[in-house]
């Protein structure tokens, strides 16, 4: 994929998180605490317009992972193989923290293949929003259950992990989203106005630009540290 491609497919997710966005307008997206776990208050709503959501957004990841793959110089087909590449290249891709008005959270943290059948095929969890996607898209039965906001939030913040891996890759850094910023979708690694240059992503070491320097510059954050006593 060319960097223009990218910057034109960071536009789409843009759309769609503006999109998702709209939606808070009319719907609940907080928090509630059941059972010890802090969940969506009405994660189970279902609507069309989360459907038109969940289905774009995972066809969206499914071609910028397939991009993200071929990058890397492999040719991915399938989700499954998508899946094995990814977590191979990237195993700790799913301690990526992506961060909403409403909670932080690691939605690739599940993400996970295993091989079955002695080895011959590989099955794939912790996706539950493209099993979701693969139901809504065949039309099964009782499918607009899958169509929730639960589902499309997770969808969008899985697609914004792989546009920021993927814009790595191109651009060696993740300064486009400066220039195209999107709404809803944030997270800890990308530059912001008070320090130059970006954080480190999970595979990398998992820093904001403020602990990378501090890690890289002990010295200086000391000097600061002990001016302000």
């Amino acid at each position: 994929m060319e960097q223009i491609e990218l910057i034109q497919h960071w536009n789409y997710f843009c759309s769609l998180a503006e999109r998702f966005d709209d939606t808070k307008h009319y719907i609940d997206h907080g928090l509630q605490e059941h059972d010890g776990i802090r969940e969506l208050v009405h994660g189970k709503v279902y609507s069309d317009i989360f459907k038109q959501i969940i289905v774009l957004a995972a066809s969206e990841f499914e071609i910028m992972s397939k991009a993200l793959c071929s990058v890397k110089g492999v040719k991915t087909k399938r989700i499954r193989d998508i899946s094995g590449t990814i977590l191979g290249l990237f195993p700790k891709i799913i301690d990526f923290e992506v961060s909403t008005p409403f909670w932080i959270n690691t939605p690739l943290h599940d993400w996970e293949t295993t091989r079955i059948d002695n080895g011959k095929n590989i099955k794939v969890d912790g996706l539950d929003w493209w099993f979701a996607y693969n139901s809504i898209k065949h039309d099964e039965k009782e499918s607009i259950k899958n169509e929730t906001l639960e589902n499309a939030a997770l969808a969008l913040a899985s697609l914004f992990i792989i546009e920021i891996y993927l814009m790595k890759e191109l651009f060696g850094n993740m300064s486009i989203v400066y220039a195209y910023p999107t709404v809803y979708f944030k997270c800890k690694y990308l530059p912001h106005p008070v320090s130059s240059g970006d954080g480190l992503l999970p595979d990398e070491g998992g820093l904001s630009p403020t602990e990378r320097y501090m890690k890289d510059y002990p010295d200086y954050f000391n000097e600061c540290s002990c001016d302000n006593k």
